[in-house]
Parts: C-alpha cells; structure tokens; sequence
C-alpha cells in the first residue's frame, strides 16, 4: 500500500490543505516501516530532507488515544531546537486536537503546570530537563511517562562520543522502567558514518531491533577557495573584502571557529558596509548572545524574502534550527571535522538544490585541512566517533541522581546499579565497587545500615544550577598581567608556561599558571612563535590527516587552485615530505616530527615522549594543528619509544606518578571530582591515549611486555 493511504484521514487531510506535493522518500520508508514492524528507527538522512515529519507523522499515525497520558517525547540536544521544532510540529497537531508542550528552563510555567495535571500529547524536552525531572519530581516524572508509546531522539549524532550521550542513554533507560516494553524510539541525524551505525543501533536501551532509514542524497556543491596569509597580528584585509562582496550578492552564514572570530568579522564588514553605503544586514550568533538577540537574527533570516543577510556564527546554527534556506556558506579557517562541515552545508541549496561553499583560509596548515575535509565530504566519508568507554564519572554522577529520584534505596539496590542498567554493564563489579567506596569516604552517598541515602557533599553539587546538565566544557582561566586582567582563554593541553599566546591584540609568554585560582600570569613579548589555543572541539581525526597528506603528495590535485595555494601547496611539500618514513623537520633550530597523524595519536605519542625524556627539564610540545611535536631529544627518545615498546602498565604508572597530567586530559569532564585516581587514570587510559596507533605509526610489534 502506498505510504500516503496508510496515514489517518485526518493526517492524510492536513497534507492535503498544506499543499504537499508528495511525501519525500525518508517519509515514505519510515511510514512503512513502523506499519510493518515493530522496530526502533534511525532516520539518516541530509539537512531538509523532511526527517522531522519522517519521525512525527509515523508516530502520530499510530497512537489511538491522545487523551491518557504523554505519548510522544521529543528529546533535543538544543533548547533553540525545541522551540523551532514546537513551530513545525503545532499546526498538525493543533489540526488533529493533540496537545504539544515544551518543557526546559526557558519554558512557560503555567504550560508545565497545566501538563501535570493533566498529561497528555506531546512532550518536547531536552535531557537535562529529564534529569531535573526525576530527580526533582519523581513521582509526577512517573505519571508524565507511564502511558508513553514513542521517544523520538534529534540530531542523534550529537549524543555520540560524549557523556551527554552517555547520560541521556542512562535516562532513557531509567524512563523506560515507568514506560513498558510498549515504546518505540526513533533517532534524527544528517551527518552518520557507517562505522557508527552498530554504536547508533545500540543507543536505544529496550528490547526492540533498531534500523537504519539511508537517504544518501545530497546537494550538488559549488567551491571557491582563497587563501589570504593572516593573523590575529599581521591582519589581511583581502579576506574580509572577498566576504563583503559575496554578501553584496548572497544571503549567507560565516562560520569561523570562535566567537572572537564571530565578533571581528561581524564589526568589521558592518564597518565597511556603512562605509560604502550597503543596505545589507550583518549579525553576530553564537552562545554568549542573548536569547533574545538570536531569536531575532534567526527570525529576520527565516520570514526575510528581499533583504541581504549575512550572519557570523559558531555552532550555534549548525544543528538543525530552522532559519530558511541561504545562497551560500562561507567557511573561515578550516573546521575541525567532516561532519561539522557537512551540517553546515545543509544550511545552503534548499531551494536550489546546490550548495555553495566559500572556503578561506589564513593559515598554511589550515587551507590544507580545509581542503581535506571538503574532499573527503565529496567522497561521502564522514567521521568515525569513537564510543565513550567505561564512563565511569557519569555512573557516578547517576548513581546520585538516582538515590535523589527515588529518595534513598537499599544496600542490595545500590551494588547492583551496574547489573540493572544496560548502559553500565560493561563496567566491572570491582570498578563499580571502587566508584562507590569513593563516593561514600567524600560523603557524596551515605550508608546508614541497609539503606544508601545522599550525603553532605552531594547538597553542595545541589546548590550549582548545573547539576542536572553534562556539558563538556573547558575550563576558562583569567590571564593577568601583574594585577590587570587581560582577558580569559580555556585550559587546554598546550598551555604550558613558556609558550606564547595573543589576547587583547598582543603577544604575551605565560609565566606562571595557578591551577586552584584558575589564574594564568604572563608578560609581554615580542618574539617567539604563538600558540593556535583550539580550545574545545578541536581534535581532529587521522582520516583527515592521512588526506592531508595525500593532497601534498598529488601534484595533480593542485591544478584546480590559484597561484597562492599552488604556492602553499609546493612549500608545504617540499618542507614536510623529506623522508620516506618519519617526517623530520629543522625548525627554529630544533628537530621536530611532522605525524600527519590525528590529535589523539599525537597526544599520546607526545606522553611516550616525555616518558622517554626522564633526564631532561624541558617537556615535548605538541602544536596539533600542525601535526608537529618538537623537543629536546626527539630522535633519540623516539629510539627509546621504538625499544621500550612501552606497554598500557608502563603508562599507567607514568599518570599515577604525574596526577596533573591526567586531569589536563580530564579538564573537560565535568564530573571528574566523583571518581578516585586509579579511574580517572583508566578512563585517560581507555578514551584519550592510543598506544595501538602509535605503534602502528612508528611500526612496533604489538608484543605486551
């Protein structure tokens, strides 16, 4: 039977009255397949392919009776997601007489109080609003979820990888026990590897199999690209003249990597616009600007049908936020991922079916990741994630909102978390026993006879607003200079004292970091080089590094680029292709290796390194956006590295005996405080170094010492 006639009359009647031409083909398959079976689904499909309807329509189809309970919950990594989704998803269901509410800390009170008490329709909700909801009223969080049929997971692909993830699997699992075998999930995503489809099918924790729904269609794409050498000291003004004119013509979004970058680019083409009398608007959008402020750039760039628009932005309008379709994209500086260049190039075409991307690039080693990742993006490849292993600060982090949802619960209960839970069973009885001894001698937990309660340390946790969220973010530290504060930058793994960094337009060396004030005190200076601080979001995969490579090894690419990347190309070349095997690089009279490999291989070879480097006061530094280690000793401790073999033990005793270095690799792990040395040190083990591609770098048998 075709898709359209299994759909209710209603349903059918609305498409009709709308002016649909037809169902897309993802809305077709999904309509089928929950008809004909009983299955999860995951909805792979690109940026306005209609998955919203594809998840929607099907779920709304099956449910008969709106009126006893919540039977669809919408689940948004974004609060702005939520509130354009409400938008689509109200006119049907204010057609069919079904009831949508959204629920986060921006949301109406009265709608949430008028939803408890009476449950029914459609709940759109993010996962930290479910955590504060069974933590803070598990009783109503019962009642919302009892009768529930569906969960329906957005931009899917962003839970992957990270303890958010992590910690709305653990939910959904905990919301499952109130629901019944009876729900259905179904996931969103525009940007999916292969690779990921197994980790994907296992996200949904019930009993039902997951499938997977390609449409692998995509946008014909158009590429300009322009390199112009540039820097926060040295400015160029051609990159901003080359994006002025494309807005004198386009309607587009500018995504640099910053939101100083968002804030420069946005000022100064405003600048030059008023200068030479242009009617076209400029706006700034990233997570610093108010709520406000950014509903109205996106509402200005969704209802606007003749005006001129461009708009600088972060991530923040990469997820799927609904803002109409623009001419073009214009990437600033390479991104950091495939995917992250893929969701962006959904936002240009919708009408036209081609996408047009501006690429330009200030940096030498930028223009060249720029130029891999758009070529692996037309070869369809994008990211593998990595699935996080053994989350143990999550678990931990649970174990305590679970005690605070259920008011207390027995000993027996309490050891058992790991066993009940399918999102924990891959972490030992002895592991888990350890995480809960901690937690008791912190008084994060307390055992009072056979019943576990919450401790003291635990109100604290409380008291933050943040308790129910997990974030992954950096830690921000305050740069002085003397007593002025000069500004802030995020603690990363290459801040270090002695490297050079700019802020407030000026160079500055880093004299002394003071990790519990979370102060970092500099100088000023006017020689040595500047560190690239990427920040957050800034590790890149050994696929884009391996076409990094490729590209400067096939002359033949080259013939499609100007005079100036030409240029770069041949230097980039003939200065980093020398050797057959390693790449060894002289530079500012220093050895140093150029890995071409991704940042968690160059993170853990630079930790072998200084290993090695026993004897000597000056450690390894890692420029990752470079693909560039250099040091004292570099040849020889590589040697030694080769030699040692150094197994997972060898490292492990190293973190134990250098307890600031696992929490740098920590920094963003929100909840790390929870978990005793001897996990932290396993989980840096298990999800940031990788000593297999290492070996497999350096050509090391695998043979365990």
């Amino acid at each position: 039977m075709d898709a359209y006639e299994l759909l209710q009359r209603e349903i059918r009647q609305y498409i009709y009255n709308e002016g649909w031409e037809s169902l897309k083909s993802i809305q077709t398959a999904s309509i089928k397949q929950v008809q004909k079976t009983e299955n999860n689904l995951i909805l792979a499909a690109p940026t306005a392919s209609g998955k919203t309807e594809a998840a929607f329509l099907p779920a709304i189809n099956s449910v008969k009776d709106w009126n006893s309970g919540i039977k669809v919950i919408y689940i948004s990594p974004l609060i702005a997601l939520i509130n354009d989704q409400f938008k689509r998803v109200y006119d049907l269901c204010e057609y069919m007489d079904i009831g949508v509410t959204s629920w986060h800390g921006e949301a109406s009170a009265s709608k949430k109080k008028r939803l408890l008490k009476d449950p029914k329709g459609i709940l759109l909700i993010t996962p930290e609003s479910i955590e504060a909801m069974l933590c803070l009223r598990p009783n109503e969080a019962k009642e919302l979820f009892k009768e529930t049929e569906w969960i329906i997971v957005d931009e899917i692909h962003s839970f992957l990888g990270n303890n958010r993830g992590v910690q709305l699997r653990s939910l959904i699992g905990r919301i499952n026990a109130y629901m019944g075998k009876k729900t259905r999930c179904i996931g969103m995503s525009a940007t999916l590897n292969r690779e990921n489809y197994k980790n994907i099918k296992e996200f949904f924790i019930n009993d039902k199999i997951t499938n997977v729904l390609l449409d692998s269609k995509k946008n014909e794409l158009e590429v300009s690209t322009s390199y112009y050498k540039s820097d926060l000291l040295n400015e160029s003004k051609k990159d901003l003249e080359e994006i002025y004119n494309y807005s004198q013509k386009e309607s587009m979004l500018v995504f640099p990597n910053s939101k100083g970058e968002v804030e420069r680019l946005s000022v100064n083409l405003s600048r030059l616009a008023k200068k030479r009398k242009s009617y076209a608007n400029y706006f700034a959008h990233h997570a610093s600007i108010s709520k406000e402020i950014k509903e109205s750039v996106e509402e200005f760039a969704k209802n606007n049908k003749k005006e001129l628009f461009t708009i600088c932005c972060t991530s923040t309008l990469e997820l799927g936020v609904d803002i109409g379709s623009v001419d073009s994209i214009v990437q600033y500086n390479a991104p950091y991922s495939v995917s992250s260049l893929a969701q962006r190039l959904g936002r240009s075409g919708r009408s036209t079916g081609k996408s047009i991307l501006h690429f330009i690039a200030t940096n030498e080693w930028s223009l060249l990741q720029g130029l891999a990742i758009i070529g692996l993006y037309k070869d369809g490849k994008i990211d593998r994630i990595d699935e996080v292993i053994k989350p143990y600060d999550v678990l931990a982090h649970q174990v305590i909102s679970i005690l605070l949802e259920k008011n207390g619960m027995s000993v027996s209960e309490l050891k058992n978390i790991n066993k009940n839970f399918n999102c924990w069973q891959n972490i030992e009885d002895q592991e888990y026993s350890e995480l809960i001894d901690h937690l008791v001698k912190n008084n994060y937990i307390e055992i009072l006879e056979n019943e576990v309660i919450t401790g003291r340390a635990t109100e604290k946790l409380l008291r933050r607003s943040d308790f129910f969220a997990h974030f992954d973010i950096a830690d921000e530290f305050s740069v002085y200079s003397s007593q002025r504060k000069i500004g802030q930058i995020p603690l990363t793994l290459e801040t270090k004292v002695g490297t050079n960094i700019v802020l407030g337009g000026r160079i500055w060396k880093i004299k002394d970091i003071q990790d519990k004030e979370k102060k970092i005190y500099v100088t000023s200076t006017t020689n040595g080089e500047v560190a690239n601080f990427l920040g957050r979001g800034g590790s890149v995969s050994d696929e884009i590094r391996n076409r990094m490579k490729e590209i400067l090894e096939d002359k033949e690419e080259w013939k499609k680029y100007n005079k100036e990347i030409k240029e770069v190309l041949l230097s980039l070349s003939e200065n980093n292709l020398n050797y057959e095997k390693l790449q060894w690089i002289e530079k500012n009279n220093k050895i140093g290796l150029r890995t071409f490999k991704g940042s968690k291989i160059n993170r853990s070879l630079q930790l072998l390194l200084n290993m090695s480097n026993n004897k000597d006061a000056e450690l390894y530094t890692l420029k990752d956006y470079e693909s560039f280690i250099e040091g004292p000793n570099i040849k020889k401790d590589i040697d030694i590295i080769i030699k040692e073999n150094f197994s997972e033990e060898d490292v492990y005793n190293y973190l134990k005996k250098n307890p600031e270095i696992v929490e740098m690799h920590l920094m963003t792990n929100k909840y790390r405080q929870l978990l005793p040395e001897n996990l932290k040190i396993k989980y840096v083990m298990d999800n940031k170094i990788d000593l297999e591609g290492v070996r497999n770098y350096l050509d090391i048998k695998n043979e365990e010492l």
